[in-house]
């Protein structure tokens, strides 16, 4: 019976050689999480010397060069294994993120051992040509250079290098088989075990993985599934590596064969942020572009048979599919949900800046925002953005456009119906759209289009927060917030009777401005390049067409932005030059005079370049010029105050920001403390050239 147990004990023991005692410690750890305590291994290092005769009859030396020194200290009968080793793919994702084009160094204790490191990284699929081996003795590492060191120190002066330790390489999944093959333990590799070292590790050994994966569940049913359906599958780790992908994902995204495996997903369908993506709210359905073609995203988190992640099927999509799309994306529209917040709305002006500052203040209330904008300027972006913020981002978001039902029907879309309220009503009624919204928030937009008769049933349905359906005497109470939209100006469609005043003002209880485009210049090319992203495009705007930008005046806003963007992204032109601008916009430009933009930048006071509506401006200065002819003072609260007597849409922090930039070019002074601010006589010449 001992010497049975001596035999099973010598069976499974195992030396690990290595010429640093550090890595050999890195991976006894690793054949210890997969073999456990089932092993009994001894560490032997050059470093410490304390290498004698080995009586172990499985040896993983880790330094090829050593074979014939370690294989002269065993017995004929001992097994040498030479591992092929490896990085974690978070090392990998390091090395994948570097210049192609650039010189990188790669140090390590010898000349060997630096080359040997160079082959594992091009092993696993990164084509960086200009990798440069370094050792102590070198000396050839060059100022300001990128250091690659697998968990080495850097014992040479470096100037100014960026240095990225890569860790201790790391053994293969083939080496780990075979150690358990030799000890006869390959029972203990779990398959649990076996996923969590795939998502962590880039193999460099495809057919060995493949060999011992076929031995579990995993490979017999992803491989099978892979490899016998049509469709475009991905499937990824938490951490957002390929794993496996179909034959048709290849195609679709017009990849090599195992091109993916081990690789970050985001290097290849660039359009999508997947840094983002959590399990819990892994549920996404998205069009994205990539490589100039529309696909299809649908991705969802999934737990089976070992594997934890994601799955993404991918399809092409197609003329009929986007007409499709585009139906489900207004019921959903006019659905229930908000899709935006205030982080999507992109910008870095001052006037976006306060916009969305004010915005959100107004999101913690429950009173009623009209928003007011050009078309095109994202009010509806903001509609959703308000609502996300709000303490109701739980309940609904229902949006409706006011000017696509024709008068009459309106009322019906709104409030819903009863049976037989009217001919062709559909049997059952149905449901309006504020009882959709209701604990939620109704997007009312293009509200200037509404019909004087459904204007007077949502006046009552602000003031008593109830709603009767047409053809009904039962009334549903509401919780709802209003938030409504317009491009046109609604004091003067009151003054021309088309527009309820006690509806305006019921509406306009918090005025939030949205400035076009054109007076948002600072915004343009950010906005612009967020839309190069989404589509996947890299063509650049030539110097001449950028001039063309900032020049042009956008009346169609961010809508005529994002075409522009799409229009460049179908012309396969790496730069785009001014011959490839739509000829709406060089007719735009060809009709102004010369002349006439001459004697403009010749006026004195055009050369102010304001941030906003020379109408507010106007505005300030004209009560300022009031009160300095009744010899007062005023402050930004009474000129406030005005604002809402008028209805000039300004609130008194944007009233504050337009005295400082008035300051700015002397037309007005801003005294200290409660002294107020007096209008200049540069201030008054600029008003009467304004006849005011």
């Amino acid at each position: 019976m001992d010497g049975l147990q001596g035999a099973v004990m010598e069976k499974r023991e195992l030396a690990i050689i290595t010429l640093k005692k550090d890595a050999g410690e890195v991976y006894s750890n690793q054949i210890k999480y997969f073999l456990g305590s089932n092993i009994n291994i001894n560490l032997y290092s050059f470093e410490e010397d304390n290498l004698n005769l080995l009586h172990e009859k499985l040896i993983v030396l880790s330094v090829r060069l050593k074979y014939d020194e370690i294989s002269a200290m065993c017995s004929n009968d001992t097994q040498i294994i030479i591992p092929n080793l490896t990085f974690e793919k978070s090392s990998v994702k390091k090395i994948s993120k570097l210049d192609e084009h650039k010189k990188v160094f790669v140090y390590n204790l010898s000349k060997s051992m630096a080359l040997e490191t160079i082959t594992i990284i091009h092993k696993l699929g990164i084509n960086i040509q200009n990798f440069i081996p370094s050792y102590p003795g070198a000396d050839n590492i060059l100022p300001d250079s990128i250091v690659l060191s697998p968990g080495e120190e850097i014992l040479i002066d470096c100037h100014n290098c960026k240095i990225i330790d890569l860790g201790y390489r790391i053994i293969d999944l083939g080496c780990i088989a075979d150690i358990a093959i030799h000890l006869d333990l390959k029972h203990l590799i779990r398959e649990d075990l076996l996923n969590k070292f795939i998502a962590k590790v880039v193999p460099t050994s495809y057919i060995t993985e493949k060999l011992l994966l076929s031995q579990t569940r995993l490979e017999n049913k992803f491989d099978f599934l892979l490899a016998s359906i049509d469709e475009g599958l991905v499937c990824i780790s938490e951490d957002k590596i390929v794993q496996f992908y179909s034959h048709a994902a290849r195609e679709i995204l017009d990849v090599n064969e195992n091109g993916m495996t081990g690789k970050y997903i985001g290097d290849y369908i660039k359009s999508f942020d997947f840094r983002q993506l959590k399990k819990e709210s892994a549920n996404i359905q998205k069009v994205v572009r990539v490589k100039n073609i529309d696909i299809n995203l649908d991705i969802r988190y999934a737990d089976i048979c070992g594997f934890r992640g994601f799955i993404i099927k991918l399809a092409k999509f197609y003329v009929s599919e986007k007409k499709q799309a585009k139906l489900r994306a207004q019921l959903m529209n006019s659905g229930n949900v908000s899709k935006y917040n205030f982080e999507d709305i992109v910008g870095c002006s001052e006037s976006i800046m306060e916009s969305k500052k004010i915005a959100y203040k107004m999101a913690q209330s429950n009173s009623s925002i009209l928003i007011i904008g050009e078309s095109g300027t994202g009010k509806e972006l903001f509609a959703q953005s308000i609502h996300s913020a709000s303490y109701r981002s739980e309940g609904p978001f229902v949006a409706v456009n006011c000017s696509t039902f024709q008068e009459g029907l309106l009322q019906s879309e709104l409030f819903g119906y009863d049976e037989g309220a009217f001919t062709g009503a559909k049997k059952g009624g149905k449901i309006g759209l504020f009882e959709m919204a209701n604990k939620g928030t109704i997007f009312l937009d293009e509200i200037g289009e509404m019909d004087l008769n459904s204007q007077a049933s949502l006046l009552r349905v602000i003031q008593e927060r109830q709603i009767r359906r047409v053809g009904s005497d039962k009334v549903v109470d509401l919780d709802i917030r209003i938030v409504a939209a317009t491009n046109r100006d609604l004091k003067k469609l009151v003054c021309e009777g088309k527009f309820r005043k006690d509806l305006f003002y019921r509406l306009n209880v918090l005025p939030l401005k949205v400035s076009p485009l054109r007076e948002r210049v600072d915004d343009l090319f950010l906005i612009f390049e967020s839309f190069k992203k989404n589509l996947d495009a890299n063509f650049i705007l030539s110097d001449e067409v950028v001039d063309i930008f900032k020049r042009y005046n956008w009346d169609g806003n961010i809508r005529e932005l994002s075409n522009l963007a799409e229009y460049f992204s179908y012309t396969g032109k790496d730069i785009i030059e001014v011959s490839d601008l739509p000829e709406y916009i060089l007719e735009s430009l060809e009709q102004r005079d010369p002349c006439e933009e001459i004697a403009k930048e010749e006026k004195s006071y055009d050369k102010f370049k304001f941030k906003r509506l020379i109408s507010d401006y106007i505005f300030v200065l004209s009560k300022m010029n009031q009160a300095y002819n009744l010899k007062q003072r005023i402050g930004r609260k009474k000129i406030y105050e005005y604002a809402l007597e008028e209805q000039v849409f300004l609130t008194e922090q944007q009233i504050r920001s337009i005295l400082l930039e008035l300051q700015e070019y002397e037309l007005v002074k801003v005294l200290s403390g409660r002294g107020g601010s007096i209008v200049t006589e540069k201030g008054r010449s600029f008003l009467k050239e304004h006849g005011k």
